[in-house]
């Protein structure tokens, strides 16, 4: 009887172990997502910054 309430508590653990890493993954991906966002934003910004104040510039709209 102990051997099978062990059994029961390693295969919940062992279930709950399973979607946390998922969530794990899920997570770093999106970690790496921002990371790339970050460093493209970064990008744009020291290609803007030499331009004076009053010079026109646009942002882009979906795909063009």
């Amino acid at each position: 009887m102990a051997d099978e309430a062990s059994r029961t508590a390693f295969f919940e653990i062992q279930g709950r172990m399973i979607e946390t890493t998922a969530k794990l993954k899920q997570v770093m991906s999106q970690i790496q997502a921002k990371e790339v966002e970050k460093k493209r934003a970064y990008l744009t910004l020291e290609e803007l910054r030499p331009l004076p104040d009053d010079t026109n510039t646009y942002k882009s709209i979906g795909r063009t």
